[in-house]
């Protein structure tokens, strides 16, 4: 899976990444590890005009907003079709009120009662025989604390292996530009847990690489920042 992203705006949120990273400012498992591979989606930014992701070095300015969306934002947060060149798209799914708090609790396997206000989730599948998936959800809280608390849940359940998997879990050191982000890999997925102000979102990848799934992470939080900053990421 070769991700491009689409869209000048996100590309200006992503250039506007000023902060070095070098201090490990992610908690664990998001701690940086350095610059990407060469064969890493996030160097290249192939084709079609499509502008790289950030690299290691570089973090998301603390000049932002405070993060939060609403239903609305949330269509336009997740990733729209076209954002990721090689992929196509699912539709996108944005539940609120009582739906939002039984799909996170489902998601997180606890009682999700710390004010989710909406969840969103969308995903792709790429046009190649290869296999790969990408999964996006983001769940919108009434502020930062509660969305903490739900995201250390569903870090949680991530970490615990699953019945099918048939080697031990594997913490990922992943820079994202989220303010927290804890990443696993079983088997042959890939988990994301990330969060920004009082947004979690969360990646799942499946058939590619981590340089990919961490590709498509940096991607989806990109776009909520964006958003929390009253800017169209697909705008151009």
């Amino acid at each position: 899976m070769k991700a491009v992203v689409r869209g000048a705006a996100v590309a200006a949120v992503l250039a506007l990444a000023l902060t070095a990273c070098e201090d490990g400012s992610t908690t664990a498992g998001g701690a940086p590890t350095g610059r990407a591979t060469a064969d890493s989606p996030a160097e290249k930014g192939q084709g079609g005009g499509g502008s790289p992701a950030p690299t290691d070095h570089q973090g998301i300015t603390p000049n932002f907003p405070p993060v939060s969306i609403n239903a609305t934002d949330m269509y336009a947060a997740l990733p729209s079709d076209g954002s990721i060149e090689t992929m196509s798209s699912g539709e996108t799914i944005v539940i609120q009120d009582a739906d939002a708090l039984r799909g996170c609790a489902e998601l997180t396997r606890s009682p999700c009662t710390a004010g989710i206000e909406v969840a969103g989730h969308k995903d792709m599948e790429s046009r190649n025989p290869d296999g790969a998936r990408v999964e996006f959800t983001l769940l919108a809280f009434a502020g930062k604390d509660e969305a903490a608390t739900e995201m250390k849940a569903l870090a949680e359940q991530k970490r615990k292996p699953g019945e099918a998997d048939e080697h031990p879990v594997k913490s990922l050191k992943m820079n994202t530009g989220a303010e927290e982000t804890e990443a696993f890999q079983h088997d042959n997925s890939i988990d994301v847990v990330m969060r920004v102000g009082s947004v979690v979102a969360y990646v799942m990848a499946s058939d590619t690489s981590p340089d990919n799934a961490k590709y498509a992470a940096k991607l989806q939080i990109a776009r909520v920042q964006a958003i929390a900053a009253g800017i169209d990421p697909d705008r151009g």
